[in-house]
């Protein structure tokens, strides 16, 4: 195998994320009222569940991707016009950034992983990153844990409109760096959307339950066809 895809959070990551308790959205309401609108933790909430619910229920009549995704940009842009003020795109990432920190119990890059990449890289492998995941705020979190320089490629869901399992979310990031199925192999912890997506397109799956390093002895035989 030459092209190593990962999955990113609880592959890479470690994360633990609460979205709707009281303390993910009290810094979102100052933010909103800085901006403007006077709300409250629950009218945000409410409007959050019901933004994303509308937005995929849009996408997929659309019947597009068999697995849409939204952008949660989108989402914030709808909740703030449902109250009558207009955010700009710039605004509304603020605005998810700003729920995603307070959302955030604990993250932290799994031991062994910066290891397994250096390990990879003097074996002469490429290393690409497939996520669902928000480009809002998930390019921060890569760099904040040191990992985005590590990447030859990524690829996040918000940015195509679709998600893992689709083959067609693969199929973007082949196209997109010109990869060779035979020689590729997804890592990921989770049996459906990584495991499930790999082989519908028709590579190879690695799963990683506890993380990528600790199934690093696996994933290094790969590379010379092991």
């Amino acid at each position: 195998m030459k092209n190593f895809i990962f999955d990113l959070y609880n592959t890479l990551i470690y994360i633990r994320t609460d979205e709707y308790r009281d303390e993910t959205w009290r810094p979102v309401v100052e933010f909103f009222r800085e901006h403007g609108i006077e709300t409250d933790v629950a009218t945000l909430r409410t409007l959050y569940g019901q933004g994303w619910d509308s937005m995929l229920s849009r996408l997929g009549k659309s019947k597009k991707f068999k697995y849409p995704e939204c952008d949660i940009t989108d989402i914030f842009g709808e909740m703030a016009k449902r109250q009558g003020v207009e955010f700009s795109r710039e605004v509304c990432e603020e605005a998810a950034k700003c729920m995603r920190r307070a959302s955030r119990i604990e993250m932290s890059v799994f031991p062994g992983v910066h290891e397994l990449f250096i390990k990879l890289r003097s074996l002469g492998a490429k290393i690409y990153l497939l996520s669902n995941a928000q480009a809002a705020f998930t390019y921060d979190e890569i760099e904040e844990c040191g990992l985005l320089s590590r990447f030859d490629g990524l690829l996040l869901s918000s940015e195509c409109a679709c998600r893992k399992p689709d083959p067609a979310f693969f199929k973007m990031l082949f196209e997109k760096f010109s990869l060779d199925k035979r020689a590729s192999v997804m890592i990921g912890d989770d049996k459906e959307s990584d495991g499930k997506g790999a082989k519908s397109f028709g590579i190879h799956f690695v799963h990683a339950p506890l993380g990528a390093a600790a199934v690093a002895d696996k994933i290094i035989k790969l590379v010379n066809g092991k």
